[in-house]
């Protein structure tokens, strides 16, 4: 099932790697037709599989693509070629958004730079995702999630735990960020034109989304909070990871410090320091390094007396929040993310099946939105030029002339 909020809604989608077709990816699960745009050599994100050890990334089974490119119709067109223009022209023409990544150089040749086809198609709302922004001397860069979102944006080394080397970067996280951000702006840019009959530019990089995600640390170095930070030095003892006596972590977000001091020491037998004022504020207990320190190793010291099951179960009691802290591996078979169609089955070509991450937004009635199979090189090409009006003759002789490719022809 799909939600059908978008029907009637079409997106020309000429974009490559994560962010960008992310975004749109989540407008054709709300029922929008995507139609996405490639060239011969097909998206590079159709092989991204081999970044990630055994995860395949053959036309039977490639779940990369099947995740960022799910509920999408692709056609693979010479953009080159004077009919691949017009081919472009035409589905432009009915399209309510255009989204793209290439960098601005390159789709002003093509003739798909904001300006040109706001001239030609003043109703089309045009999203764009750069790495840097358009302005300033790195906007010319080829930007990427690792060094434009994270590197860039501060986290590779702020979040190391020696403050000395770059923790190794998440991939697509920062581009998934950036990508629900074009969806939100792309909506705002549809209503608009719906309203106004007057498409928009959405623009949005990589960069000033990492830099609105870590805002709250961003805004607390110019006040001369310390990063990297140490286990041992947090900005809250309740608000930080302590592992277990089997090993196994948790970690708390207490941000009532105050409210729950007296039980979380009863819950872990710190008499110590309960009632001791020095502790039992969180300005009180900032004001000394040696003080928090001395607070963080003690309730270090109390979870490492039992299992982390047993300190979950006196938690969860005590209301207090926390989480056992998970590892990737454990999100497919997690039956909270099961019960709320976070992860579903999806069965690939080959028949083999594997728990595929759905995008993150529900509707009422709806929860469990499918994903249709994300398209192979050019497999809907023919189907979409007869929707544009070629016949199978004219069609044809396209594939016979370079100009289209039609998957397994």
């Amino acid at each position: 099932m799909q939600a059908d909020l978008l029907k009637g809604i079409k997106i020309v989608d000429f974009t490559t790697y994560a962010a960008a077709p992310c975004s749109v990816r989540m407008l054709a699960d709300w029922g929008a037709d995507v139609i996405k745009v490639e060239g011969f050599s097909g998206d590079p994100m159709r092989k991204f599989g081999v970044n990630l050890g055994d995860t395949p990334y053959t036309d039977d089974e490639n779940p990369v693509w099947e995740y960022e490119n799910g509920n999408k119709r692709g056609i693979a067109v010479d953009l080159k070629t004077e009919k691949g223009q017009e081919i472009m022209a035409k589905l432009l023409s009915e399209a309510d958004a255009f989204v793209s990544n290439v960098r601005a150089g390159s789709l002003k040749k093509l003739g798909l730079s904001y300006e040109q086809l706001h001239e030609k198609y003043p109703k089309l709302v045009v999203g764009v995702i750069s790495g840097y922004g358009l302005y300033g001397k790195d906007a010319p860069r080829p930007g990427y999630d690792v060094v434009a979102f994270w590197a860039k944006g501060g986290a590779l080394i702020d979040m190391s735990p020696d403050g000395k080397s770059p923790v190794t970067a998440p991939y697509a996280t920062g581009d998934h960020t950036t990508g629900l951000a074009l969806a939100a702006g792309l909506l705002g840019g549809i209503i608009k034109a719906k309203n106004t009959g007057v498409g928009e530019k959405i623009v949005v990089s990589l960069y000033g989304t990492s830099i609105w995600a870590n805002s709250l640390m961003i805004i607390g170095a110019q006040y001369g909070v310390e990063y990297p930070q140490s286990r041992y030095a947090p900005g809250n003892p309740l608000i930080n990871s302590y592992k277990c006596r089997d090993g196994k972590w948790i970690t708390l977000t207490v941000l009532a410090y105050e409210r729950y001091w007296d039980a979380f020491c009863d819950i872990f037998g710190l008499d110590d320091i309960k009632d001791d004022p020095n502790y039992r504020t969180l300005p009180n207990v900032l004001a000394d390094k040696d003080r928090l320190k001395h607070c963080c190793i003690r309730i270090e010291e109390q979870f490492a007396l039992n299992d982390r099951e047993y300190w979950a179960e006196k938690l969860t009691e005590a209301d207090i929040a926390f989480e056992k802290t998970n590892q990737w591996k454990d999100i497919a078979t997690d039956q909270q993310a099961i019960d709320n169609n976070y992860v579903k089955e999806f069965t690939a070509k080959n028949g083999n099946k594997f728990m595929l991450p759905m995008t993150p937004v529900q509707f009422d009635g709806n929860e469990g939105l499918d994903s249709k199979p994300a398209p192979l090189l050019g497999e809907h090409t023919i189907e979409v030029m007869k929707e544009l009006g070629y016949t199978d003759e004219e069609a044809q002789q396209m594939i016979e002339d370079g100009v289209i490719k039609q998957y397994g022809k």
